[in-house]
This record gives C-alpha cells, structure tokens and sequence, in this order.
C-alpha cells in the first residue's frame, strides 16, 4: 500500500572510497547566509553561498553538513558533490507531492527549495531547468508520495572534480 511520506531535507546516503566531508575555509562563508544543514552551496566570486536562481548554472560544492553561522569567513562544512558520495533526496512535483515512479530512477532533474515552509531543499521532477542531480537508485517503496531516492550530482557540475 503506498504512502504519503514527510519530506525530508537532502542528506548524505553513503560514502564511497573517499572522504567525504570536506572543510571550505578559504574562502569560507559569505555574509549573512541562512541556510540549513543539506542546502546545496557554490562559490559565488569571492565566498561559499547556498544555491539560488542568480547562481542556478553555477556547479556544486556540495551539500552543508551543518547551518549556516551567518558570519563572513566562517569555515563551512560540506559533503563534496563527487563521483564517490551518495546523497539521498525527496522528489516533489513543484511544491506538490508526487509518487515515486521507476521512471524516476535514472532521470535527471534541478532542485528546489521550500522556502514557504521550512526552506529544506528537494529533487524537482517537474522542472527540467538547470539539472543538477540524478536519481540512481529508490529508497523509499515504488507509489510512495514524498519518497526518498538515491542521487548523485552531475559530473559537469561538481565544483571540485575535473571531468575529461
């Protein structure tokens, strides 16, 4: 029987034959961020930031292992977006709930952010702007809402990875 499920921030899944958290200190943080421990972050010029629509192209870090301090310099902590780190991630409609569909695994899709609610981050299936992840494999049963999936970012979009 399928389930409605709450959605649930982006995590760490597993880690995979290297280490995965890694410390951005220099440049740290910029100034008064507000994000949430799984918000995805780039650098913007100078600092590290969480993803928004002005740095939507930009490739990931990572996702933050921690809140932000809102204080510029701050070291961050991030799960690095590689080759060897799972992430897992809530799949949503836009802002509806949707069922988790076998189509789903192997697609790719953007995320969202929930910022009318709890500003938690998710996988967008609706959207096909500025695709960031793909869903390898499900969590969560098939036809369960708000499911959770397996997910690797992009290899064109890892901040911190050279891709031939």
């Amino acid at each position: 029987m399928a389930t409605t499920r709450v959605r649930k921030p982006l995590a760490i899944h597993l880690h995979g034959g290297k280490d995965g958290i890694i410390v951005c200190n220099d440049p740290g943080e910029e100034a008064s961020q507000t994000y949430k421990a799984g918000a995805p972050l780039v650098y913007d010029s100078a600092e590290v930031e969480v993803l928004s629509a002005a740095t939507a192209t930009t490739s990931i870090i990572g996702i933050a292992a921690g809140p932000a301090s809102g204080t510029a310099g701050t070291k961050v902590l991030v799960y690095e977006a590689n080759d060897s780190n799972v992430f897992k991630g809530t799949l949503v409609n836009g802002t509806a709930d949707i069922a988790l569909a076998v189509t789903h695994i192997g697609a790719q899709y953007p995320l969202v952010t929930d910022t009318a609610a709890n500003n938690n981050w998710y996988i967008d299936v609706s959207s096909t702007d500025a695709k960031k992840v793909e869903v390898i494999a499900a969590i969560d049963p098939i036809g369960d809402s708000n499911a959770q999936v397996a997910f690797r970012f992009l290899g064109g979009i890892q901040e911190n990875v050279k891709q031939s």
